[in-house]
């Protein structure tokens, strides 16, 4: 937030007052979060009270019904004035821009359909409405709810000053128009790079165990399986370099069942095998979008001493069942190059695990675990 800022980035903390818990996406209804108003100030909110201590410069609101705070029936936390001013704005002391989340979200228009939602944001005390359904219909509603005394000049007058006052801070009372040559080298130099490295270096997660990582031998006859890629990629190409007599599966995550008894037959002929489960998706969910023969697949493998790599949300373990039996797990968080890098390294020797799982999978794996080499 902090470097952002320095650089003039506006930072926007989402979501307001927590999102993090539930498993009801926003975008298709509206969440809830049932939680007493103690555990929710002590979890939920606490990172946004540290931050806006900090100088935070905006906060987005959450679609989320929270009874505990607003126990207005199928009001979404957006629109509710206990929650947006009372709590963020009051009790909170925040003085930055409040945006809403998308207003053209289930979570919001479910309940609050035809521009409602767009008006009640406004009176809720959100400063920037964010993707109206219809922009032109939420400006004649707000004027028809100024003219009605529904909305007041003066808090529409109290918004348009920090709006103002946001785009002074930015610059755009003195425009430079940004120079479009070299974008792509000023966003990438060798320093960012290198830092996008050394933080998926750190993210590495190890779990079940690492001597299986110790004791792999790059001279023997080695099965480096892709699953959900579309074909090589660093991961392997990086390995290959080390491990000589190694050869490349690449299984598509809905492999015909045929394709996967004749890879599993294959099998038998080597004495290693090291699985790498991609998400190629540019969303990806907690559940891996593979087939059941797949994941019966990975079961399998997981009960022949492989050594697992997931390039995945870490949540799919749990909708993976039969991998806890692998001897080595290792857990990335996304299928960046960054982290495809680390993890052959890992394997390879040159780079020591350290990270630690930020979250609660499942029994077998909770909040905290992870092993150093």
């Amino acid at each position: 937030m902090k470097g952002l800022q320095d650089n003039g980035v506006m930072v926007s903390l989402k979501h307001f007052p927590g999102h993090g818990d539930t498993d009801v996406d926003s975008h298709y209804d509206l969440p809830q979060l049932p939680f007493s108003r103690a555990r929710l100030d002590s979890l939920e909110m606490y990172p946004f009270r540290e931050l806006i201590k900090q100088g935070a410069s905006g906060v987005m609101i959450a679609h989320m019904n929270i009874p505990a705070l607003d126990n207005t029936k199928n009001l979404p936390s957006t629109l509710s004035f206990p929650i947006v001013t009372g709590i963020l704005k009051e009790e909170l002391g925040f003085k930055g821009l409040i945006f809403s989340d998308a207003m053209e979200m289930k979570g919001v228009v479910k309940f609050f359909p035809g521009g409602e939602a767009d008006v009640r944001g406004l009176i809720a005390g959100n400063d920037v409405i964010e993707l109206s359904q219809n922009s032109a219909r939420a400006i004649r509603l707000v004027r028809h709810a100024i003219r009605t005394k529904r909305l007041s000049w003066e808090r529409i007058n109290e918004s348009v000053k920090k709006v103002l006052l946001a785009k002074y801070w930015v610059g755009l009372d003195n425009l430079q128009p940004l120079k479009t040559t070299n974008v792509a080298a000023e966003l990438n130099r060798p320093e960012s790079i290198a830092l996008n490295q050394r933080l998926a270096d750190a993210a590495v997660t190890i779990l079940n165990g690492d001597s299986q990582i110790r004791t792999l031998d790059k001279n023997k006859k080695t099965a480096i399986i892709s699953m959900g890629a579309p074909g090589t990629n660093t991961f392997h190409t990086m390995l290959r370099g080390d491990f000589n007599n190694s050869i490349q599966f690449i299984i598509a995550k809905n492999a015909s069942s045929n394709d996967i008894v004749n890879v599993s037959k294959e099998l038998r002929n080597y004495d290693q095998i090291i699985v790498a489960i991609h998400d190629t998706r540019r969303r990806p969910g907690a559940v891996l979008d593979y087939s059941n023969s797949m994941k019966l697949f990975i079961a399998e493998l997981a009960k022949m001493n492989s050594t697992m790599v997931l390039f995945a949300n870490p949540y799919t373990i749990a909708g993976l069942p039969g991998i806890e039996a692998a001897k080595t797990i290792i857990l990335n968080y996304q299928n960046s190059e960054e982290a495809q890098k680390a993890s052959a390294r890992i394997i390879t020797g040159s780079l020591k695990a350290t990270g630690k799982l930020p979250v609660s999978i499942s029994a077998s794996f909770k909040n905290g675990d992870g092993l150093t080499q």
